[in-house]
């Protein structure tokens, strides 16, 4: 059985064209050769997109050459490479010298003024969201696999694109520079009525650096939860990226965040976290992570058992232990600070004068210490946790732990120490999230206004 595709070209204007595409056999004798297979699919497709680009080409150049001046020469063809998804396109762009009264004359070349760039819209939508969950080998093998894309597309070539439209995503937040707070943040005819309360939670994580590969740099994830809208999730590399609050900001203006909203803030106490959530929103409420305080009890709570075997004082300092973080739980860190004192004053006493010494004693002693400076750091954010907690309240960045792990963990591959540098994890985070929010296809209308502007104007053909 012989099949033969055809492409007709109906142009205002001009009479309908018919050109043949692709012919080929198929028999109908086993399941096999039923359909179109991947080969030939392939093939198809490129034929396609090499006739309808070669088409769309030629019309723009007829639409193009009356506008230039008459006074103008042929002087070549020079070749013109387009990679896209279906398959590279290569045309004859023709250059023209243009003369001038007065002028030197100047070569034009219509075709270069449509392809700006080499590499389609499309192409770099799927290659960099794909690159954003994938390894970029991975995305280079899975893009040859399925569709007729250049056989010479690498994993260089993909991380290159990647890098490229994460720095236009940058230029565009760059355009609106960062004001005032409230200005950048509430929009004033936004309906004043709040829907409920805003969580956002922020951590960090730490990456192997590439250009020093035994030191470590920081990234600061988090995740902004409303009451009533899908959550979207944030990243940023400490200390390189410089529009971290710009990027934060246009998320939760997308969120919608009102001047009248209550946004509750949670995190682990760390300076530069409460520095960044005191700037989006001066008047939010701060909390310390339950979370990150409750796992300091943890660690004192596995000495104390230790210690416990060794002298009998140490079951008398558990249950002050207890009592100190049941206090915080409640909220009150005057009572908590007073046990924690007590006890650490208990353990310098057994380093003293106890005959059998616990030999874990000095990193007790300084855990106690290290956890009374933390609840003096943040007792301005220690809240009444139980209170919270009945009321169905937020009171651990739990969901931004896990976060943490899908953001960073499962692309960035820890667990196999994959090194990054700087730039190269800022631009991964950057379309990253944008890929996990579901708002990578919104950037691309933003970069190109056209980019599938008429995904709906495709005709179905009747049966």
């Amino acid at each position: 059985m012989k099949f033969t595709i055809s492409l007709s070209i109906e142009a205002s204007g001009e009479p309908l064209q018919t050109m043949p595409v692709l012919a080929f056999d198929k028999e109908c004798q086993d399941v096999a050769n039923i359909g179109l297979s991947l080969p030939e699919s392939k093939q198809l497709l490129e034929a396609l997109q090499a006739q309808i680009v070669q088409q769309q080409a030629n019309c723009f150049l007829a639409q193009a050459l009356p506008k230039l001046p008459t006074s103008r020469v042929l002087k070549d063809y020079r070749p013109l490479t387009l990679r896209t998804l279906f398959g590279t396109v290569r045309l004859r762009s023709p250059r023209f010298t243009v003369f001038q009264l007065l002028d030197k004359p100047q070569t034009v070349s219509p075709l270069r003024s449509l392809l700006t760039q080499r590499t389609t819209p499309e192409m770099l939508y799927l290659e960099t969201k794909w690159a954003a969950s994938l390894s970029y080998s991975q995305t280079a093998t899975l893009l040859k696999d399925v569709l007729p894309v250049d056989k010479k597309l690498n994993a260089a070539t993909i991380r290159n694109h990647l890098g490229q439209v994460a720095r236009q995503v940058d230029s565009h937040l760059s355009v609106a520079p960062l004001t005032n707070p409230a200005d950048l943040l509430v929009c004033q005819s936004a309906v004043t009525e709040a829907e409920g309360p805003l969580v956002m939670g922020v951590d960090g994580g730490y990456l192997r650096d590439w250009s020093q590969k035994k030191t470590c740099f920081e990234v600061i994830v988090g995740k902004s939860v409303p009451a009533e809208q899908p959550a979207k999730c944030f990243g940023f590399v400490q200390g390189y990226d410089q529009q971290a609050k710009q990027r934060i900001s246009e998320l939760l203006n997308q969120q919608g965040l009102q001047g009248n909203q209550r946004v509750v803030f949670l995190s682990d106490g760390a300076a530069n976290l409460r520095q960044l959530q005191s700037y989006l929103t001066p008047n939010a409420q701060h909390i310390l992570d339950w979370f990150h305080l409750s796992m300091r009890f943890t660690v004192l709570q596995q000495y104390l058992q230790g210690l416990t075997k060794v002298d009998a004082d140490g079951e008398k300092m558990q249950k002050r232990l207890e009592s100190a973080k049941w206090h915080l739980w409640h909220g009150n860190t005057t009572k908590g600070l007073e046990l924690i004192h007590d006890l650490d004053w208990d353990a310098d006493l057994h380093r003293q004068e106890a005959t059998t010494k616990y030999d874990k004693i000095k990193p007790l002693i300084r855990y106690i210490s290290e956890l009374e400076s933390y609840i003096r750091q943040n007792t301005h954010l220690i809240v009444d946790y139980s209170e919270r907690y009945r009321y169905g309240e937020v009171i651990s960045t739990g969901f931004v732990e896990s976060t943490v792990n899908y953001v960073v963990a499962k692309r960035f591959t820890k667990k196999q120490q994959m090194q990054w540098s700087k730039s190269g994890a800022h631009q991964m985070l950057v379309v990253r999230t944008k890929v996990l929010n579901d708002d990578w296809e919104g950037e691309f209308k933003k970069q190109y206004p056209q980019f599938r502007a008429d995904s709906g104007a495709v005709i179905s053909m009747a049966a």
